[in-house]
């Protein structure tokens, strides 16, 4: 049977809440995908000056508002998202040397849906078009009997003066082209990865590419990413994964909070690392291989690259070879006490390097894997492991 400790539950859910996308939100997937066609030397940022934003080498600036449409239009003639969105950027024109000549605005709606107004200010060019739609909608807003529930963000549109409406609108547009905001970054992957490799790499590419702006903005930071590095880095991990005859993971370490998280519940094999007193760099080594082979398991089978018997198969193979190294140190350590006995056979057994159905594993997978049988008892690093974590209460 494959050991999945109950200390931590890693398995992702097959379906995810709404606006979810792989289990993101639009503006990290946005980010992602920025980040994989951005031009060289440009930056992209989340959060920053807008949700998702481009930062050219030249000094110029793409900024974007991501919307999910799955409960609403946002592009309908009086939706308060599209006129929030224009308020915003009417707002800040003159106010930011951010917002100049040189920036371009856009909308992004995913699944896709379309409204006649937006459409027309997104292909509105000359000020002669835009000020024709900006008397359309006060005309239109006179015969209404209520003002609508966008009125006061439509307020500063209208209100707005024809110079500072042509700076947003001539350089505007709505993009509403996409029903999963996924599937640009898949159609990137698709000509050059196995198929069935496609969404957990897309996954693993959101992921990170959150995870280096969330530690930026903890650090108070602007989430400000470096988008040759980060084409670079997916580069290198796409190309490992297309390695014949190593299964490269699709997961990124545990971040610190995490493992501190799991350490301070002291779990079992926490526990059997506490009887032969290993040090506590060891023991936060542990905790987070411990974590990420927990996720590579259940990544790779999502992803169909192993199967449930690959995984028993796997841990009958880590215990039996476990029992050898055990048997190796009782003959040859026969001198030194239990303790030091229990670290050798615990150090030696993590050096093992077994193949998984065939493939080769990175270091972690089996030290974590390992530490996941201790988990749950199946093996031990003491000889005498089973009586001494009766004695601490289990």
């Amino acid at each position: 049977m494959t050991i999945l400790s109950d200390a931590v539950v890693l398995k992702r859910p097959k379906h995810t809440a709404p606006g979810q996308y792989l289990g993101f939100a639009i503006q990290p997937v946005r980010l992602c995908y920025h980040l994989l066609t951005c031009p060289a030397k440009a930056k992209v940022s989340l959060e920053y000056l807008d949700d998702v934003a481009i930062h050219y080498v030249d000094g110029s600036a793409l900024l974007e508002q991501a919307k999910s449409a799955l409960s609403q239009n946002p592009l309908s003639d009086w939706a308060v998202d599209f006129w929030k969105c224009l308020d915003n950027w009417l707002s800040s024109v003159s106010s930011s040397s951010a917002f100049s000549v040189s920036t371009q605005y856009r909308l992004y709606v995913t699944p896709v849906k379309t409204g006649a107004r937006a459409a027309a200010l997104s292909d509105a060019m000359t000020g002669i078009q835009i000020e024709s739609i900006t008397s359309e909608i006060k005309s239109t807003l006179k015969k209404l009997r209520k003002l609508p529930t966008c009125a006061s963000h439509l307020q500063t549109f209208l209100g707005a003066t024809p110079e500072a409406r042509f700076a947003v609108i001539s350089r505007f547009k709505v993009v509403s082209c996409d029903n999963d905001p996924v599937d640009p970054i898949r159609a990137l992957l698709t000509p050059t990865v196995a198929t069935n490799l496609v969404d957990p790499l897309c996954q693993f590419a959101i992921g990170r590419a959150k995870e280096i702006a969330d530690r930026l903005i903890r650090s108070g930071k602007p989430a400000l990413l470096d988008g040759d590095e980060f084409k670079m880095e997916f580069r290198n991990f796409v190309q490992r994964n297309n390695l014949p005859g190593f299964l490269a993971p699709l997961t990124s370490a545990p971040s610190d909070g995490a493992v501190s998280t799991l350490l301070a519940t002291h779990p079992t094999f926490v526990r059997q690392l506490d009887i032969i007193q290993v040090n506590s760099d060891e023991r936060v080594r542990a905790v987070s291989d411990f974590l990420r082979a927990a996720a590579d398991k259940s990544s790779w089978a999502e992803a169909g690259v192993l199967f449930q018997r690959s995984l028993e198969e796997w841990d009958a193979e880590l215990v039996r070879r476990h029992g050898l190294v055990k048997g190796e140190v009782s003959d040859v350590h026969s001198d030194k006490d239990a303790l030091v006995r229990g670290r050798i056979v615990y150090r030696q057994s993590a050096q093992m390097q077994p193949p998984l159905d065939g493939q080769a594993v990175p270091g972690h997978f089996v030290h974590g894997c390992l530490n996941a049988l201790a988990d749950v008892k199946t093996i031990g690093w003491h000889p005498d492991y089973v009586e001494l974590l009766k004695d601490g209460g289990q």
